[in-house]
Protein backbone atom coordinates (compact mmCIF):
# COMPACT_ATOMS: atom_id res chain seq x y z
CA UNK A 1 0.00 0.00 0.00
CA UNK A 2 0.67 3.44 0.20
CA UNK A 3 0.69 4.36 3.64
CA UNK A 4 4.55 5.76 3.29
CA UNK A 5 3.56 8.29 1.07
CA UNK A 6 2.51 12.04 2.57
CA UNK A 7 -0.98 12.37 1.80
CA UNK A 8 -1.32 15.40 -1.08
CA UNK A 9 1.24 12.86 -2.65
CA UNK A 10 -0.64 9.55 -2.41
CA UNK A 11 -3.64 11.20 -3.71
CA UNK A 12 -1.92 12.03 -6.64
CA UNK A 13 -0.75 8.61 -7.09
CA UNK A 14 -4.16 7.36 -6.47
CA UNK A 15 -5.00 9.50 -9.32
CA UNK A 16 -2.55 8.24 -11.62
CA UNK A 17 -3.94 4.70 -10.85
CA UNK A 18 -0.85 3.73 -8.31
CA UNK A 19 -2.33 1.82 -5.14
CA UNK A 20 1.12 0.08 -4.35
CA UNK A 21 4.86 0.72 -4.29
CA UNK A 22 7.20 -1.19 -6.36
CA UNK A 23 9.89 -3.04 -5.00
CA UNK A 24 12.92 -0.30 -5.76
CA UNK A 25 10.36 2.65 -4.22
CA UNK A 26 10.05 0.86 -1.13
CA UNK A 27 13.60 0.44 -0.66
CA UNK A 28 14.79 3.51 -2.39
CA UNK A 29 12.02 5.62 -0.38
CA UNK A 30 13.37 5.92 3.34
CA UNK A 31 16.78 5.36 2.35
CA UNK A 32 16.93 8.63 0.48
CA UNK A 33 14.35 10.42 2.99
CA UNK A 34 17.15 10.08 5.88
CA UNK A 35 20.02 11.18 3.23
CA UNK A 36 21.65 8.00 2.46
CA UNK A 37 23.90 7.86 -0.63
CA UNK A 38 22.71 5.34 -2.78
CA UNK A 39 23.86 3.23 -5.91
CA UNK A 40 20.48 1.80 -7.31
CA UNK A 41 20.17 -1.40 -9.61
CA UNK A 42 16.78 -1.91 -10.93
CA UNK A 43 15.43 -3.45 -14.25
CA UNK A 44 13.82 -1.41 -16.66
CA UNK A 45 10.30 -0.40 -16.25
CA UNK A 46 10.62 -1.57 -12.61
CA UNK A 47 9.89 1.99 -11.49
CA UNK A 48 12.83 4.09 -10.88
CA UNK A 49 12.47 7.07 -11.92
CA UNK A 50 9.40 7.35 -8.94
CA UNK A 51 12.04 5.45 -6.59
CA UNK A 52 13.70 9.13 -6.28
CA UNK A 53 10.83 11.64 -7.39
CA UNK A 54 8.84 10.56 -4.20
CA UNK A 55 11.09 11.07 -1.64
CA UNK A 56 12.51 14.46 -3.32
CA UNK A 57 8.85 15.76 -3.46
CA UNK A 58 8.64 15.03 0.97
CA UNK A 59 11.80 17.32 0.95
CA UNK A 60 9.88 20.20 -0.75
CA UNK A 61 9.92 22.90 1.13
CA UNK A 62 8.16 26.08 -0.95
CA UNK A 63 10.93 28.26 -0.40
CA UNK A 64 12.17 28.56 -4.67
CA UNK A 65 15.67 27.50 -3.56
CA UNK A 66 17.66 25.15 -5.49
CA UNK A 67 17.80 21.67 -3.94
CA UNK A 68 17.40 19.06 -6.32
CA UNK A 69 19.46 18.29 -9.37
CA UNK A 70 18.75 15.41 -11.50
CA UNK A 71 21.44 14.69 -14.45
CA UNK A 72 20.00 12.45 -17.29
CA UNK A 73 22.58 11.92 -20.09
CA UNK A 74 19.91 12.57 -22.99
CA UNK A 75 17.30 15.27 -23.46
CA UNK A 76 14.74 12.66 -24.20
CA UNK A 77 15.05 10.81 -20.77
CA UNK A 78 15.62 14.48 -19.42
CA UNK A 79 12.30 15.83 -20.94
CA UNK A 80 10.22 12.27 -19.56
CA UNK A 81 11.65 12.78 -16.06
CA UNK A 82 10.27 16.43 -16.13
CA UNK A 83 6.86 15.29 -17.35
CA UNK A 84 6.79 12.80 -14.49
CA UNK A 85 7.72 15.42 -11.73
CA UNK A 86 4.88 17.95 -13.40
CA UNK A 87 2.11 15.42 -12.49
CA UNK A 88 3.37 16.28 -8.37
CA UNK A 89 4.70 19.81 -8.45
CA UNK A 90 5.50 22.88 -10.99
CA UNK A 91 8.22 23.41 -8.63
CA UNK A 92 11.15 22.21 -11.64
CA UNK A 93 12.81 23.33 -14.90
CA UNK A 94 14.52 21.17 -17.55
CA UNK A 95 17.80 22.80 -18.83
CA UNK A 96 19.45 20.80 -21.78
CA UNK A 97 22.50 21.13 -23.48
CA UNK A 98 22.25 22.76 -27.04
CA UNK A 99 19.05 25.04 -25.66
CA UNK A 100 19.12 28.87 -25.74
CA UNK A 101 21.06 29.53 -22.57
CA UNK A 102 19.66 33.09 -21.93
CA UNK A 103 16.33 31.79 -22.49
CA UNK A 104 17.03 29.36 -19.88
CA UNK A 105 18.56 31.91 -17.46
CA UNK A 106 15.34 33.95 -17.79
CA UNK A 107 13.32 31.31 -16.34
CA UNK A 108 15.18 29.97 -13.64
CA UNK A 109 15.01 33.35 -12.46
CA UNK A 110 11.64 33.99 -12.81
CA UNK A 111 10.26 30.19 -11.64
CA UNK A 112 12.64 29.69 -9.28
CA UNK A 113 11.92 26.07 -9.00
CA UNK A 114 13.37 23.44 -6.45
CA UNK A 115 14.37 20.52 -8.89
CA UNK A 116 15.95 21.36 -11.79
CA UNK A 117 16.66 18.59 -14.24
CA UNK A 118 19.72 18.79 -16.56
CA UNK A 119 22.44 17.55 -18.36
CA UNK A 120 25.93 18.07 -16.84
CA UNK A 121 27.34 20.06 -19.42
CA UNK A 122 25.01 22.76 -19.20
CA UNK A 123 24.80 22.65 -15.28
CA UNK A 124 28.56 23.23 -15.32
CA UNK A 125 28.30 26.13 -17.66
CA UNK A 126 25.99 27.89 -15.11
CA UNK A 127 27.70 27.19 -12.20
CA UNK A 128 31.23 28.71 -13.98
CA UNK A 129 29.05 31.48 -15.03
CA UNK A 130 27.84 32.09 -11.35
CA UNK A 131 24.18 31.42 -12.39
CA UNK A 132 23.96 28.12 -10.50
CA UNK A 133 24.36 28.44 -6.93
CA UNK A 134 24.55 24.95 -4.89
CA UNK A 135 24.96 26.10 -1.35
CA UNK A 136 20.86 25.04 -0.48
CA UNK A 137 21.85 21.62 -2.45
CA UNK A 138 20.07 18.62 -0.74
CA UNK A 139 20.67 15.91 -3.34
CA UNK A 140 22.01 15.02 -6.95
CA UNK A 141 20.53 12.28 -8.71
CA UNK A 142 22.24 10.53 -11.40
CA UNK A 143 19.74 8.52 -13.69
CA UNK A 144 21.21 6.12 -15.84
CA UNK A 145 24.52 7.13 -13.90
CA UNK A 146 26.70 4.72 -15.58
CA UNK A 147 26.05 6.62 -19.05
CA UNK A 148 26.33 10.34 -17.43
CA UNK A 149 29.73 9.28 -16.00
CA UNK A 150 31.03 7.99 -19.66
CA UNK A 151 33.35 10.05 -21.94
CA UNK A 152 33.42 13.82 -21.58
CA UNK A 153 30.65 13.79 -19.23
CA UNK A 154 32.44 12.16 -16.40
CA UNK A 155 34.68 15.29 -15.71
CA UNK A 156 31.50 18.05 -16.01
CA UNK A 157 29.74 16.08 -13.42
CA UNK A 158 32.81 16.04 -11.46
CA UNK A 159 32.75 19.33 -11.69
CA UNK A 160 29.48 19.52 -10.19
CA UNK A 161 30.32 17.47 -7.12
CA UNK A 162 33.41 19.72 -6.75
CA UNK A 163 31.07 22.80 -6.29
CA UNK A 164 28.54 20.97 -4.24
CA UNK A 165 29.30 20.07 -0.65
CA UNK A 166 31.51 16.94 -0.20
CA UNK A 167 28.51 16.05 2.28
CA UNK A 168 25.64 16.40 -0.53
CA UNK A 169 23.49 12.96 -0.77
CA UNK A 170 24.45 11.26 -4.19
CA UNK A 171 21.58 9.17 -5.91
CA UNK A 172 23.02 6.74 -8.65
CA UNK A 173 20.31 4.58 -10.79
CA UNK A 174 20.59 2.32 -13.28
CA UNK A 175 19.56 -1.23 -14.97
CA UNK A 176 23.12 -2.62 -15.05
CA UNK A 177 26.39 -1.71 -13.78
CA UNK A 178 29.82 -3.15 -14.42
CA UNK A 179 32.41 -3.78 -12.29
CA UNK A 180 34.32 -0.90 -12.56
CA UNK A 181 30.94 1.26 -12.35
CA UNK A 182 30.92 0.13 -9.01
CA UNK A 183 35.05 0.82 -8.34
CA UNK A 184 34.26 4.66 -9.55
CA UNK A 185 31.01 5.23 -8.30
CA UNK A 186 31.58 3.94 -4.80
CA UNK A 187 35.00 6.55 -4.93
CA UNK A 188 32.84 9.35 -4.73
CA UNK A 189 31.06 8.95 -1.34
CA UNK A 190 32.40 6.10 1.13
CA UNK A 191 29.42 5.58 2.97
CA UNK A 192 27.52 5.05 -0.32
CA UNK A 193 24.93 1.78 -0.21
CA UNK A 194 23.94 -0.24 -3.05
CA UNK A 195 20.66 -0.96 -3.57
CA UNK A 196 19.40 -3.81 -5.84
CA UNK A 197 15.63 -4.25 -6.88
CA UNK A 198 13.91 -6.98 -8.94
CA UNK A 199 11.47 -6.20 -11.89
CA UNK A 200 7.57 -6.05 -11.73
CA UNK A 201 5.65 -9.37 -12.87
CA UNK A 202 5.55 -8.40 -16.64
CA UNK A 203 6.50 -11.01 -19.13
CA UNK A 204 8.67 -10.41 -21.51
CA UNK A 205 9.57 -13.13 -23.83
CA UNK A 206 13.47 -13.05 -26.01
CA UNK A 207 13.71 -14.80 -29.11
CA UNK A 208 16.73 -14.71 -31.88
CA UNK A 209 15.62 -15.31 -35.59
CA UNK A 210 18.64 -16.71 -38.05
CA UNK A 211 18.11 -14.68 -40.81
CA UNK A 212 20.08 -13.68 -44.20
CA UNK A 213 21.03 -9.94 -44.15
CA UNK A 214 19.02 -9.34 -47.42
CA UNK A 215 15.68 -10.72 -45.82
CA UNK A 216 15.99 -8.58 -42.94
CA UNK A 217 13.25 -5.86 -43.86
CA UNK A 218 10.93 -9.14 -45.05
CA UNK A 219 11.73 -11.05 -41.40
CA UNK A 220 10.90 -8.34 -39.55
CA UNK A 221 7.15 -7.44 -40.76
CA UNK A 222 6.84 -11.46 -40.13
CA UNK A 223 7.84 -11.08 -36.49
CA UNK A 224 5.64 -7.96 -36.34
CA UNK A 225 2.65 -9.61 -37.36
CA UNK A 226 3.76 -13.43 -35.90
CA UNK A 227 3.96 -11.54 -32.55
CA UNK A 228 1.37 -9.24 -32.78
CA UNK A 229 3.07 -6.25 -32.41
CA UNK A 230 1.17 -3.30 -32.56
CA UNK A 231 3.81 -0.80 -31.07
CA UNK A 232 7.38 -1.72 -31.59
CA UNK A 233 10.93 -0.15 -31.40
CA UNK A 234 13.17 -1.08 -34.39
CA UNK A 235 16.90 -0.54 -32.86
CA UNK A 236 19.95 0.12 -35.86
CA UNK A 237 23.72 0.55 -35.63
CA UNK A 238 23.58 4.24 -37.13
CA UNK A 239 21.16 6.97 -37.71
CA UNK A 240 21.67 6.47 -41.33
CA UNK A 241 20.39 3.30 -41.05
CA UNK A 242 17.34 4.37 -39.81
CA UNK A 243 16.65 6.93 -42.50
CA UNK A 244 17.93 4.29 -44.87
CA UNK A 245 16.03 1.69 -43.75
CA UNK A 246 12.43 3.67 -43.52
CA UNK A 247 12.71 4.86 -47.04
CA UNK A 248 12.32 0.85 -48.35
CA UNK A 249 9.61 0.21 -45.95
CA UNK A 250 7.68 3.02 -47.72
CA UNK A 251 3.71 3.92 -47.41
CA UNK A 252 1.65 1.11 -45.64
CA UNK A 253 -0.84 0.91 -43.05
CA UNK A 254 1.81 0.81 -40.00
CA UNK A 255 3.24 4.17 -39.23
CA UNK A 256 6.99 4.35 -39.17
CA UNK A 257 8.89 7.22 -37.25
CA UNK A 258 12.40 7.50 -37.23
CA UNK A 259 14.50 9.03 -34.19
CA UNK A 260 18.08 9.73 -34.19
CA UNK A 261 20.58 12.14 -32.93
CA UNK A 262 20.98 14.85 -35.81
CA UNK A 263 17.50 15.45 -35.41
CA UNK A 264 16.93 18.64 -33.00
CA UNK A 265 15.46 18.56 -29.47
CA UNK A 266 11.64 19.41 -31.27
CA UNK A 267 11.82 17.27 -33.87
CA UNK A 268 12.54 14.38 -31.68
CA UNK A 269 9.96 15.36 -28.88
CA UNK A 270 7.54 15.56 -31.75
CA UNK A 271 8.47 12.08 -33.23
CA UNK A 272 8.07 10.25 -29.88
CA UNK A 273 4.79 12.67 -29.25
CA UNK A 274 3.45 11.15 -31.78
CA UNK A 275 4.67 7.71 -31.72
CA UNK A 276 3.25 7.40 -28.49
CA UNK A 277 0.08 8.62 -29.71
CA UNK A 278 -0.40 5.93 -33.09
CA UNK A 279 -2.40 2.82 -31.92
CA UNK A 280 -0.03 1.13 -34.69
CA UNK A 281 3.44 2.23 -35.11
CA UNK A 282 6.98 1.29 -35.48
CA UNK A 283 9.93 3.30 -33.95
CA UNK A 284 13.66 3.42 -36.37
CA UNK A 285 16.23 4.55 -33.72
CA UNK A 286 19.45 3.61 -32.32
CA UNK A 287 21.24 3.04 -29.46
CA UNK A 288 21.71 6.68 -28.32
CA UNK A 289 17.94 6.22 -27.15
CA UNK A 290 18.13 2.99 -25.85
CA UNK A 291 18.22 4.44 -22.44
CA UNK A 292 15.09 6.02 -20.61
CA UNK A 293 12.31 5.93 -23.29
CA UNK A 294 9.18 4.89 -21.65
CA UNK A 295 6.80 4.05 -24.01
CA UNK A 296 4.04 2.47 -21.50
CA UNK A 297 2.06 0.11 -24.33
CA UNK A 298 4.95 -0.54 -26.63
CA UNK A 299 4.74 -4.34 -27.06
CA UNK A 300 7.96 -5.02 -28.86
CA UNK A 301 11.62 -4.83 -29.34
CA UNK A 302 13.37 -5.65 -32.70
CA UNK A 303 17.04 -5.98 -32.65
CA UNK A 304 17.77 -5.51 -36.55
CA UNK A 305 21.06 -4.92 -36.01
CA UNK A 306 23.01 -6.53 -33.16
CA UNK A 307 23.67 -4.74 -30.47
CA UNK A 308 27.44 -4.40 -29.35
CA UNK A 309 27.28 -5.72 -25.84
CA UNK A 310 24.85 -7.45 -23.70
CA UNK A 311 24.31 -4.14 -21.56
CA UNK A 312 22.78 -2.89 -24.98
CA UNK A 313 20.82 -5.76 -25.46
CA UNK A 314 19.44 -4.85 -21.47
CA UNK A 315 18.98 -1.71 -22.17
CA UNK A 316 17.30 -2.10 -25.74
CA UNK A 317 15.60 -4.15 -24.85
CA UNK A 318 13.83 -2.88 -21.39
CA UNK A 319 11.85 -0.32 -23.65
CA UNK A 320 9.25 -3.05 -23.85
CA UNK A 321 7.25 -4.94 -20.86
CA UNK A 322 7.15 -1.41 -18.91
CA UNK A 323 5.63 -1.99 -15.62
CA UNK A 324 3.37 -4.88 -15.03
CA UNK A 325 3.17 -5.06 -19.14
CA UNK A 326 4.01 -7.44 -21.24
CA UNK A 327 6.42 -7.71 -24.41
CA UNK A 328 8.28 -9.69 -27.27
CA UNK A 329 12.30 -9.36 -28.17
CA UNK A 330 13.62 -10.65 -31.00
CA UNK A 331 17.02 -10.35 -32.45
CA UNK A 332 17.94 -10.99 -36.03
CA UNK A 333 21.11 -12.77 -36.37
CA UNK A 334 22.68 -13.18 -39.66
CA UNK A 335 25.25 -16.46 -39.87
CA UNK A 336 28.27 -14.89 -39.22
CA UNK A 337 27.41 -13.46 -36.12
CA UNK A 338 26.53 -16.14 -34.77
CA UNK A 339 29.76 -16.43 -32.28
CA UNK A 340 29.28 -12.42 -31.36
CA UNK A 341 25.70 -13.29 -30.68
CA UNK A 342 25.97 -16.12 -28.20
CA UNK A 343 28.55 -13.54 -26.21
CA UNK A 344 25.67 -11.40 -26.32
CA UNK A 345 23.69 -13.46 -24.84
CA UNK A 346 25.94 -14.99 -22.16
CA UNK A 347 26.64 -10.95 -20.61
CA UNK A 348 23.00 -10.59 -20.61
CA UNK A 349 22.05 -13.16 -19.05
CA UNK A 350 19.19 -14.16 -20.87
CA UNK A 351 17.04 -17.31 -21.95
CA UNK A 352 16.87 -16.43 -26.04
CA UNK A 353 15.00 -19.01 -27.66
CA UNK A 354 15.74 -19.49 -31.27
CA UNK A 355 12.30 -19.09 -33.45
CA UNK A 356 11.71 -19.78 -37.19
CA UNK A 357 9.17 -19.85 -39.82
CA UNK A 358 7.36 -21.87 -42.09
CA UNK A 359 7.07 -21.77 -46.02
CA UNK A 360 3.69 -20.84 -45.24
CA UNK A 361 4.43 -18.06 -42.67
CA UNK A 362 3.95 -20.04 -39.80
CA UNK A 363 5.85 -19.50 -36.68
CA UNK A 364 8.20 -22.14 -35.07
CA UNK A 365 9.58 -22.13 -31.59
CA UNK A 366 12.59 -24.07 -31.21
CA UNK A 367 13.07 -26.45 -28.76
CA UNK A 368 17.25 -26.15 -27.28
CA UNK A 369 18.66 -28.79 -28.99
CA UNK A 370 22.19 -28.12 -27.02
CA UNK A 371 24.28 -25.32 -25.41
CA UNK A 372 24.18 -22.90 -28.36
CA UNK A 373 20.67 -23.44 -29.26
CA UNK A 374 21.05 -24.02 -33.02
CA UNK A 375 19.08 -27.11 -33.83
CA UNK A 376 20.50 -28.53 -36.78
CA UNK A 377 19.71 -27.35 -40.35
CA UNK A 378 17.01 -29.67 -41.74
CA UNK A 379 15.36 -28.85 -38.65
CA UNK A 380 15.28 -25.19 -39.37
Amino acid sequence: MLEQIASPWREKMQEQGFDSLMEVQSLVLPRMAEGTSLMVEAPTGSGKTLAYLLPLLHRLKGDRKIRFLILAPTKELGSQIVREIRKFTDSVLFLPDEVGRERQLERLKKIRPEILVGMAGRFMELIRLGKLKLTDLEYIVLDEGDKVLKGPGKAKVEGILKAAYDTTPLAFFSATYRPEDHELISSYRKDLEFVSAKGPSGIVEHYYLMSDPKRKLENMFKVLRSFNCRKALIFLSRGEGAEGLARRIGPQSREVFVLHTDMDLQKRKSVLEHFRESPLAILLTTDVFSRGLDIPDADGVIHYDLPRTGNIYIHRSGRTGRGFASGTVVTLVSEEEKGQFYEIRRQAKAEIRQIGFRKDGELLVFQEKDKGGIPPAGER
